[in-house]
């Protein structure tokens, strides 16, 4: 990849490589795999191989998009997708204060709410997506995408537990399901139907032939929220927006169930929010074993996903990420229906772990 000086630019290549990638992935989902495949979420590992501070490399669609691409082919990563700081798209986009800089993934500004009062809700209002904040550039990105991979893009969103999170403060948010539920379901209501149902379906017009709607709900995970929260305010929202979009709406980075009495219990409101497929992260899967997802998938007759976690890719040696990819994969991939996810690589990431990590599911009994 050449990037002139002090520019950081990317050139443009061709990506359709990674339709092979996207073949491999429906075929192991089938149950019918060559060999694992293996995603990533890498964004801000690609952002420190290329050398380009964040407040430039997240506002730039035509450095970002080719510069994820290349990082994934690089590494061997089979399946193509483009990651970025999906959380703080729509909250922008609403007038929440967003914290850029030049070393880390922009943030919302958790000091300065954009929901202060109850009052405040006047200002959860249908965005100008082709004026306001950044949703053109969401635009932007999967445009890149879709004309360098020949593929569709994912479309993507803030799920409406986070997004309120977001805007209101976890703990304030909390507080106001417990004491004030009506005006909490209020906030999630307009949510859904102001912002993000009209976002999800100004993306899908754009992208008529896209067939996945996947949103991002981190803060709606054990034991940010209990079950209780998870099943009356995370999921039945990801349902509406179902109903309000017409769409295959789905969510599936929940994480936690490894500290439940109950596990399975978690695993069936994952379902609901992704009935498509089982997703198992570190610490969980670490905690509870591969084999205990293998067996809940099998019972559930729906595929599985596992993840390596984030702490672990960068901070443990390539022959422990060796060793684990291939015991998830020997447990968790067994028969098929399987693949392997690198979960949010971090920039620390020492760029021989994420190597190890690919090459281990390409072993001789990788394709489980």
């Amino acid at each position: 990849m050449r990037r002139a000086a002090g520019e950081h630019d990317v050139d443009r290549q061709d990506y359709r490589c990674f339709q092979e990638g996207a073949r491999r992935l429906a075929a192991a989902m089938a149950g019918v795999p060559d060999q694992t495949p293996v995603s990533a979420q890498l964004h801000e590992f690609a952002m420190r191989q290329l050398g380009v501070p964040a407040d430039r490399f997240y506002t730039r669609p035509d450095i970002l998009v080719p510069g994820e691409l290349e990082i994934q082919r690089a590494f061997g990563v089979d399946v193509a997708s483009i990651t970025y700081d999906i959380y703080t798209i729509e909250a922008e986009g609403l007038g929440q204060k967003v914290v850029y800089s030049a070393d880390f993934v922009p943030d919302v500004d958790r000091s300065a709410p954009l929901i202060r009062q109850p009052e405040d809700l006047h200002l959860i209002r249908t965005p100008d997506f082709d004026r306001t904040g950044r949703f053109s550039q969401v635009i932007e990105m999967f445009s890149l995408f879709r004309e360098l991979t020949g593929m569709e893009p994912t479309l993507g969103f803030t799920a409406p537990f986070t997004l309120a999170a977001s805007l209101r403060g976890i703990e304030q948010l909390i507080s106001d399901i417990y004491t004030d539920p009506r005006w909490a379901a209020d906030l999630f209501e307009r949510l859904c139907q102001e912002v993000l149902a009209p976002w999800i379906v100004y993306q899908h017009r754009k992208f008529p032939a896209a067939t996945t709607v996947h949103g991002a709900d981190a803060t709606a995970s054990v034991p940010i929220v209990n079950l209780r929260l998870l099943r009356d305010w995370a999921a039945r929202y990801i349902v509406r927006l179902r109903e309000l979009t017409g769409l295959h709406v789905t969510v599936a980075n929940w994480v936690g169930e490894s500290l439940l009495r109950e596990p399975a219990t978690m695993l069936d409101l994952k379902l609901q929010a992704c009935p498509d497929v089982l997703q198992g992260q570190d610490p969980d899967v670490e905690r509870l074993g591969p084999a205990f997802y293998r067996t809940y998938a099998d019972s559930r007759d729906v595929p599985l996903t596992l993840g390596i976690g984030a702490s672990f890719l960068a901070q443990a040696t390539p022959e422990q990420i060796r060793e684990r990819v291939q015991h998830y994969i020997r447990e968790g991939g067994r028969d098929g229906r399987f693949s392997l996810y690198l979960c949010n690589v971090s920039g620390a990431t020492p760029p021989e772990n994420l190597r190890a990590a690919v090459d281990a599911a390409r072993w001789p009994d990788a394709a489980g």
